[in-house]
């Protein structure tokens, strides 16, 4: 595995378009990314970053491996 032979892990930088139907399936392609022992930082907007948190919430309580980091949107808080 390529992870285990360069003696660390390599780190994959996902940022979908913020669009509906976009971020599901490039959340399911970071956590296979992230199984075959890749670093997955995962960024989105404030305002699909919370639908995120709110999904993952839900599941069985498994810590997930991959990082969630949120950029600003522009939008003010209600205007969503």
């Amino acid at each position: 595995m390529l992870a285990t032979a360069m003696g660390r892990r390599p780190h994959v930088l996902v940022v979908p378009f913020p669009a509906q139907g976009h971020v599901a399936p490039l959340m399911k392609l970071a956590h296979r990314v992230s199984d075959h022992g890749f670093k997955v930082t995962f960024v989105s907007t404030e305002f699909i970053h919370e639908k995120i948190i709110a999904a993952m919430l839900d599941k069985d309580g498994k810590q997930s491996q991959i990082k969630l980091v949120s950029i600003l949107d522009g939008l003010h808080p209600g205007a969503n």
